[in-house]
């Protein structure tokens, strides 16, 4: 018998044992085809959150490959490692030689500087933002503003006082409460009002240096800056979206701020609390009733109506009480106990009192305590340990598209280069000239042992000046507005400027490369490091994934549950086939020894239980493939939701995951299925091998 009649010959057997023993091959086929299903969906699964994860993180701040010191104590992890910004990965002293090595490498599309630092701000407090509201009055000539806002401060005054008051029972300092508390009373009095409308000037410098200082320090909010070349980092990074201002003009220094942080840390209290519980009751469908977090929330909420009530002019004072008291049906009520109702929210109230808020409340208050246009005032700790603060002005708010709700993405602020490594500590060839100048200017000698006292601390003339300047007092500010100061400060800070040759000759500490085609990136790779090493530069260059830190490993972990999960159910399929298989040679047992009496070869015996096999696990293999290959195309259209959770917002690249299937996937997912059910075939096909023709008589008997 010829090789393709043998073959003929099988597949026959093969199909009508199979279709003798459907019931059994049934079940079998239908364990293959539920393993093929779900190999193909994991995998096409995985394939695309892999996809959508390269996308966001790629697309976000991390470039295809990061350049960082080759020396570094730690591993890069733009996204935050196990101790954040304090993580040491060194330093590029230059970013001029890395550019220069890889700008005009055939894969390369840009090359962007980079370096991550943390910083905090010192958000202001209700005082501080209505002194700064009279101050901006009072120089625009403004006196009805002023009014209105001094009758503020005498509200948040009066709470002040009132909390100082509380304070005498607890304290053994009593003379400085009442030495407040005195302050207190100067500014309530009438002729403090005098006062102030004569001289506005004057009683704001009171009231800035005497006054201010009792109410204690705003809250202070952590930011995760990326100093970058803006022009360069806004064109190639595709995420970025500017959703409101500018952006920050060519060569000037300023900031872009996230509108992911924004919202969270700057955005007025109340407002943004709102948001929160009106995303998750009205947008999610949680129940505070059935939530006991939400539900507390929502229990604090009416406790800070102050914040409202304090922010709100005088005339829409009046326009915002009239409308809660036909809003709330309280036509007794003032202001104060209207806020308090209005933010007592349920179930049933929640989603009309959002849509009044943001109609008839917000436009009157201030939402954002950093305003576009205005300097923030960053500060940070250098890298030799001092504290170095810095105004930066703020042009504008961005997102990185489809990533709007994810914290991870969203917890990057950008601010240009050369403000970046001030706040870093990293000195300019400016900055080291204009230190030179000085050292040259300043005189020095040297002094001996008996005179050093002296020229540290003046001779006798000196140290009696001195005491004569303490009798009378010092104030370091006299003659000066300090208001005034501040502006001028701020007004240095906008003009500050810089070039294209500024930003490449400094210090970086890693560089972003943006590849022309993702599909080149293990040759890019080692194009890459082949040409830092080529410069002798100490640096080395990884993907995007590890150097996403622990963020880029999330995938290693999906990666590992999917194939264990899968693995259990091809161990348990494994088994099944294979006593199915077994029981099935036994009650084949006759039919068998008839074949080998009759002269089938024991090759021929197992070869045909093999064809079995294989062409069942085609059959089925193929079903479950094309199973998953519909319903993954199911999942395509109507997409696979993150559920809010901000990891998978990140790793899905978006809200929900748009899946796909390859055909690579698919057959992938038969071939496994086939090899699976060979390997379970192997022993009952030793066992239909291992039967004698005589056992086909006795069965007969």
């Amino acid at each position: 018998m010829t090789g393709s009649a043998s073959l003929r010959l099988l597949a026959v057997l093969a199909l009508r044992n199979l279709w003798t023993h459907r019931a059994k091959s049934l079940v079998v086929g239908a364990l293959m085809a539920l393993g093929t299903f779900l190999l193909v969906l994991g995998n096409s699964l995985l394939a695309s959150v892999e996809v959508g994860m390269e996308r966001s993180i790629t697309g976000s701040i991390a470039g295809h490959m990061q350049v960082y010191d080759k020396h570094a104590k730690d591993e890069l992890a733009l996204f935050g490692g196990g101790m954040m910004a304090s993580d040491d990965i060194g330093q590029i002293s230059s970013f001029a030689p890395v550019k220069a090595a890889l700008k005009d490498l055939p894969d390369v599309q840009a090359v962007v500087p980079m370096g991550i630092t943390m910083a905090t701000v010192a958000l202001p407090g209700e005082l501080e933002l209505t002194l700064t509201r009279m101050r901006e009055a009072t120089h625009q000539g403004d006196a009805t503003s002023r009014t209105r806002l001094f009758a503020q401060v005498l509200q948040i005054v009066a709470q002040m006082k009132k909390d100082t008051q509380h304070t005498l029972s607890l304290t053994s300092d009593v003379a400085r409460v009442e030495q407040d508390v005195a302050i207190f009373d100067h500014v309530t009095a009438p002729e403090f009002t005098l006062f102030l409308e004569r001289t506005p000037l004057e009683a704001l410098e009171y009231l800035d240096t005497k006054l201010a200082p009792l109410a204690g320090d705003g809250r202070t909010a952590y930011m995760r800056v990326l100093g970058t070349d803006l022009d360069q980092f806004t064109k190639e990074f595709d995420r970025f979206v500017l959703i409101e201002g500018q952006l920050v003009p060519q060569g000037k220094s300023g900031m872009l701020l996230s509108r992911r942080y924004r919202d969270e840390f700057l955005k007025n209290p109340v407002a943004r609390d709102l948001d929160k519980l009106y995303d998750a009751v009205v947008v999610q469908g949680h129940r505070l009733a059935y939530d006991a977090k939400l539900r507390d929330q929502a229990r604090r909420l009416p406790a800070q109506y102050a914040r409202i009530t304090y922010d709100v002019s005088a005339e829409a004072a009046a326009k915002l009480e009239a409308a809660l008291k036909a809003e709330l049906k309280l036509p007794d009520a003032n202001l104060a106990d209207l806020m308090k109702a209005f933010l007592t929210i349920d179930d049933n109230n929640l989603a009309a009192r959002h849509a009044f808020f943001e109609a008839q409340i917000v436009p009157n208050i201030r939402e954002y305590t950093a305003e576009i246009g205005k300097p923030l005032t960053l500060r940070s700790f250098t890298k030799s340990g001092y504290l170095k603060a810095v105004n930066v002005p703020i042009y504008g708010v961005f997102d990185f598209k489809g990533l709007e709700s994810s914290d991870l993405a969203g917890g990057q602020n950008l601010i240009d280069l050369p403000t970046f490594r001030e706040l870093f500590g990293a000195m300019s060839e400016a900055q080291r000239a204009e230190l030179a100048a000085v050292k040259a200017r300043v005189a020095t000698r040297d002094v001996g042992r008996d005179d050093a006292e002296a020229a540290l601390f003046g001779d006798a003339a000196d140290i009696q000046g001195v005491q004569a300047q303490a009798a009378v007092g010092f104030d370091e500010f006299s003659g000066e507005a300090l208001g005034d100061i501040k502006k001028a400060a701020e007004a240095a800070t906008a003009d500050r400027r810089f070039t294209a040759v500024d930003i490449d000759n400094g210090l970086v500490l890693t560089a972003a490369v943006v590849l022309k085609s993702r599909d080149r990136l293990v040759p890019a790779l080692q194009a890459v490091q082949g040409a830092l090493d080529q410069a002798k530069l100490e640096l080395k260059v990884v993907d995007w994934q590890k150097a996403a830190g622990l963020v880029g490993q999330v995938i290693w972990v999906i990666r590992g549950i999917l194939y264990v999960a899968i693995g259990i159910i091809f161990l348990v399929a494994l088994f099944i086939i294979h006593n199915s298989m077994v029981i099935a040679t036994i009650d084949r047992t006759s039919e068998l020894g008839t074949m080998r009496a009759i002269g089938a070869q024991r090759l021929f015996v197992v070869t045909m239980f093999i064809a079995e096999t294989l062409v069942l696990g085609l059959i089925a293999g193929i079903v479950g493939s094309a199973l998953a290959g519909l319903f993954v195309g199911y999942l395509g259209q109507v997409g696979l939701s993150a559920g809010g959770v901000d990891v998978l917002v990140f790793v899905f690249s978006g809200p929900r995951l748009y899946p796909s299937v390859s055909l690579m996937h698919q057959l992938a997912g038969v071939a496994t299925i086939v090899v699976v059910s060979l390997i379970a075939t192997f022993y009952p096909a030793l066992l239909a091998n291992s039967v004698p023709p005589v056992v086909a008589m006795q069965a007969k008997e």
